[in-house]
């Protein structure tokens, strides 16, 4: 009896001992980890993803590199080189010791699910909303990294990332003209009788500063001038009279890959542009310009993802200075995507509404937190109200009354959608059948194309909202015939005829 019950003691102080360094290693990841970004729970990933992908990259990060792994290997050769060594991405020394980055990693691993929970999507029915109209225009490979409705003419811009052009078809989607632009236009703007246009450089991950923003002027001549270079793989940008000089500056969202950063370019009287830093860092991925606090200056309203996932305002201070406020954090595992804002519930202040279903840095992982989220704004620029709508790898919503029954419904796309399953819900329209209760369905058509952009206009002027949805023959593990399928029928982009009215 004595025997056991001293291993009963002995198991017990062992147990507790373990609890104890767990503990610890849950205090380590909130001060270690939280210098960068939200501190993820360990429930967010399963455990094969934290113990084999996602922490042995974030010790890299702290100087820790895996057995076999040079931190030279890490940093990008040519112009990226050196804003990797000045942002010190991968230190030459530790940052940590091993003890305590073990604590981190037993933390993370023994706390993890073995598996995430499903993802509670609503069933999927066929639309009634929609008609597919394919275009006879093609593009092989099909690599749409644009796409816009005009809302004034009905036109249709596409960006491409293969041929580095943009094309402007017409409301019969026939092409009216190209503009050569470089590889991978990103975001389009109309502006003083021509177009802005935001040129990545790279679809593919970089920190070389080989992107762009460039004018195009709306004549015959096809003229591309560039305005400004040397960009960190840049994705979007807003124009607006920021400093009330009466000329109009450029708002700039570099994503990069592990540095990057939001800037506004000031333009000057002779229409050269400086550079502006708001915030230094990866992920910068949309911005708004709008009085946000009401006091008659243009403020920005900009998402961030990669890593430390988020939304700032830049408040306007005048003069040609910004006061940054996050107004919301979001876990590094959300994989944000997408936001916009606007009055969704028509009581006359700005809601968010935000996509996260980015799943490309591993994996894919099926995330049940993936999906579209409303924040209602309270008033006062809060928001504690969400309605959230499941969709795996959400990629942009639309918020509109396309059924024009008096509320809002949501059309929404997804770029890494459940293909096993669920690979119709690449598209999906979530229809409002009151107080935020939706049904959801889709169009036959849905697996012609990897839907990876969308805009809604009034394409065929009859008073409803249409919608255009771009494709990227991005590859899909394990599911080559889909991009062989893709390629092949070198869809760019689909138009879906709002059948309302």
């Amino acid at each position: 009896m004595i025997l056991i019950v001293i291993i009963a003691l002995c198991a017990t102080i062992q147990l507790s001992a373990q609890e104890s360094q767990l503990r610890r290693g849950e205090r380590l990841a909130a001060s270690v980890c939280g210098t960068c970004h939200a501190v993820p729970a360990p429930d967010v990933l399963d455990k094969a993803s934290w113990k084999n992908v996602v922490l042995p990259r974030m010790g890299t990060f702290l100087g820790i590199y895996p057995k076999g792994t040079s931190r030279k290997s890490l940093i990008e050769e040519g112009a990226a080189f050196e804003y990797i060594l000045s942002h010190n991405i991968y230190p030459e020394q530790p940052t940590i010791s091993t003890k305590d980055w073990k604590l981190i990693r037993d933390y993370y691993v023994a706390n993890a699910p073995k598996r995430l929970p499903p993802n509670k999507s609503l069933p999927t029915s066929l639309t009634r909303t929609f008609k597919a109209v394919r275009p006879a225009f093609a593009l092989r490979p099909p690599t749409t990294t644009y796409v816009d409705i005009d809302d004034e003419s009905g036109t249709v811009v596409l960006g491409d990332a293969v041929s580095g052009s943009v094309y402007t078809l017409s409301p019969m989607l026939e092409l009216r003209r190209r503009d050569s632009t470089g590889e991978s236009p990103a975001w389009v703007t109309k502006q003083n009788g021509s177009q802005y246009a935001t040129i990545m450089g790279s679809f593919s991950p970089t920190d070389a500063p080989t992107g762009r923003v460039v004018q195009i002027l709306s004549d015959t001549s096809a003229e591309v001038t560039e305005i400004i270079a040397g960009l960190q793989r840049p994705v979007h940008h807003a124009v607006a009279d920021l400093d009330a000089d009466g000329d109009e500056d450029i708002v700039v969202c570099e994503f990069g890959k592990w540095t990057g950063g939001l800037s506004w370019w000031r333009r000057s009287m002779t229409g050269t542009y400086e550079r502006m830093v708001l915030r230094d860092g990866p992920g910068a991925t949309r911005a708004v310009i709008r009085d946000w606090n009401m006091d008659g200056l243009p403020d920005i309203i900009a998402l961030f993802a990669q890593g430390n996932e988020s939304i700032s305002v830049f408040l306007n201070a005048g003069n040609g200075s910004f006061e940054e406020q996050q107004i919301m954090q979001f876990p590094p595992s959300w994989g944000t995507s997408y936001f916009s804002i606007g009055d969704v519930d028509a009581d006359g202040d700005v809601d968010i509404v935000h996509c996260a279903g980015d799943n490309a840095d591993f994996g894919p992982v099926l995330r049940p937190y993936h999906g579209i989220r409303l924040f209602l704004n309270n008033g006062k620029n809060s928001f504690p109200d969400t309605i959230f709508v499941p969709l795996h790898g959400a990629y942009n919503a639309i918020p509109a009354d396309f059924d024009l029954d008096g509320d809002i419904d949501i059309a929404a796309i997804s770029f890494f959608p459940d293909y096993a399953e669920t690979p119709a819900r690449g598209f999906v329209f979530f229809e409002n059948q009151g107080d935020w209760k939706f049904t959801a369905s889709t169009f036959p058509e849905v697996g012609s194309g990897r839907w990876i952009v969308m805009d809604a206009g009034d394409i065929d002027r009859d008073g409803d909202q249409d919608l255009a949805l771009g494709s990227l023959a991005f590859e899909v593990p394990g599911k080559n015939e889909l991009v062989d399928g893709w390629v092949k029928d070198a869809i760019p982009f689909i138009i879906l005829e709002n059948l309302t009215r």
